[in-house]
């Protein structure tokens, strides 16, 4: 019963207080001690401004009374929050007061489904939304999440960089040991709610990895190239699965990438190393699309890989190779990484160039507490059009270029047949000397289990003097 209870009051707790954009308290529910047969809500209402205590509203009984009680338990916290219940509007209050189903067996599976797509088993949570909209035809909630859903669970950017992080993050701690990871296998053991551990390398070869420029040994021709903070998005055709949309993006050391520069200017070749390859021009067409010159003189540049049978590039997917006519238009971003974050100040990025069409809104960072704001995004990939995408996350100094990553909070979509914000995400890392920019991806769900994805530079403007 703790999913239940527990997204049950919050479930009607964020509408109400989402809907009037006007309470400054949040509310706290935890389930109680109960009989297997009852249940047993608990909420405490704290005003943030100061963190006194607003109140503490109970609510038990038989479990067939549960949705009732959680409609109380929310005009309770309302008014402990200071909100009249006069002043809902007939349109708020009616949302409040609707069931969006009394079938506690729905609501459970309902609730499964939520926890299963809060960590990215899409699949699973389809299968879940799908039982519930059969156990009450009516639940029109389940329904629509069930159409979201994309048939298969897709190991998020923002999982796989918390595994690197944590990796990292437990290098520093140990003294600069290398640590090696295994992505593949740490995402779907967190996807499995396991525990990912880290285990340090004994090789000096392997301790020379964590050199700030590069991950060859010492004295080595590339021991002193810089970083980089390359992303791709691409489209592929997954086996047994369909057509999806993809993207990735992080920090690369030497050894694990290749660029080449010619008339046309420079190109992202390969991404991964030969054990673990990640993406390779191959065959494939290189297309220059543009660049931009960041203010420390870096230069910041974005194209494409045109493939054909017989002339193709590779992406390796969940350790498969997949080539033309599986594999579609491959475009890519590329730039100097940031060696150093800012610990002052605060800046505003705005689109620059990239993958993403008619891009607008802009990204708001704050050097000092490490917040970024994603500020009323907009843009288009393919036919699709997303405005109003806005969402918070926290960038992590672990990583040099300050990787961060999280999920829309609010947004809409043009084309879509159910666009679900809560559940697409985005990532980004720094680059330039100073962080004079930042490379920004997406993963967007389109319903119906389609995808976008995307890659964008975004500047800022140079520092007066």
């Amino acid at each position: 019963m703790k999913t239940v209870q527990t997204r049950a009051a919050a479930a009607a707790t964020a509408l109400a207080l989402g809907a009037l954009c006007a309470s400054q308290a949040h509310a706290q529910t935890a389930p109680a001690a109960a009989p297997a047969a009852g249940f047993s809500l608990e909420g405490a209402v704290i005003d943030s401004r100061n963190a006194r205590s607003l109140g503490v509203i109970n609510e038990r009984g038989d479990i067939n009374a549960l949705f009732r009680a959680q409609k109380a338990m929310t005009f309770g916290i309302l008014r402990a929050a200071g909100i009249p219940l006069d002043q809902l509007s007939p349109e708020v209050r009616a949302r409040i007061e609707r069931f969006a189903t009394t079938n506690l067996e729905a609501f459970r599976a309902f609730s499964q489904g939520l926890d299963l797509k809060d960590q990215g088993r899409f699949a699973e949570a389809k299968a879940e939304f799908a039982r519930a909209a059969q156990l009450d035809p009516g639940f029109a909630l389940a329904a629509e999440q069930q159409q979201a859903m994309p048939e298969v669970s897709l190991g998020s950017g923002v999982q796989t960089r918390a595994v690197l992080m944590a990796a990292a993050g437990a290098a520093v701690d140990r003294g600069r040991a290398a640590f090696a990871v295994d992505t593949a296998r740490a995402v779907a053991a967190l996807a499995a709610g396991q525990t990912v551990v880290t285990v340090p390398l004994a090789s000096t070869a392997e301790q020379a990895r964590t050199s700030d420029f590069s991950t060859t040994p010492p004295g080595s021709g590339t021991q002193f190239v810089p970083n980089i903070v390359a992303g791709i998005a691409y489209t592929a055709q997954l086996p047994g699965l369909g057509t999806a949309q993809l993207s990735t993006l992080g920090e690369w050391r030497s050894d694990s990438f290749r660029v080449s520069t010619g008339t046309n200017g420079t190109v992202l070749e390969a991404l991964g190393s030969t054990a673990n390859p990640v993406a390779q021009i191959g065959g494939a067409t290189a297309q220059p699309l543009g660049n931009a010159t960041l203010a420390d003189g870096s230069v910041a540049y974005w194209g494409a890989w045109s493939s054909a049978p017989g002339a193709s590039a590779t992406v390796t997917v969940s350790g498969t190779p997949l080539v033309a006519p599986q594999l579609g238009p491959v475009s890519y971003l590329l730039a100097d990484a940031t060696r150093t974050m800012p610990g002052t100040g605060t800046a505003v990025f705005s689109p620059r160039g990239g993958t993403l069409g008619n891009a607008t809104g802009t990204v708001a960072v704050n050097f000092a507490t490490r917040a970024v704001e994603l500020r009323n995004l907009g843009f288009n990939i393919g036919t699709l059009n997303f405005s109003g995408l806005n969402g918070n996350a926290t960038f992590d100094t672990r990583i040099a270029s300050g990787g961060f990553g999280g999920n829309y909070s609010s947004g809409q979509c043009t084309g879509c047949s159910a666009f679900t914000p809560l559940s697409s995400s985005f990532s980004g890392n720094f680059v330039g000397r100073d962080a004079d920019g930042l490379a920004f991806a997406t993963f967007l769900l389109t319903g119906g289990g389609g995808t976008a994805a995307g890659v964008h530079l975004f500047t800022r403007p140079p520092a007066q003097p």
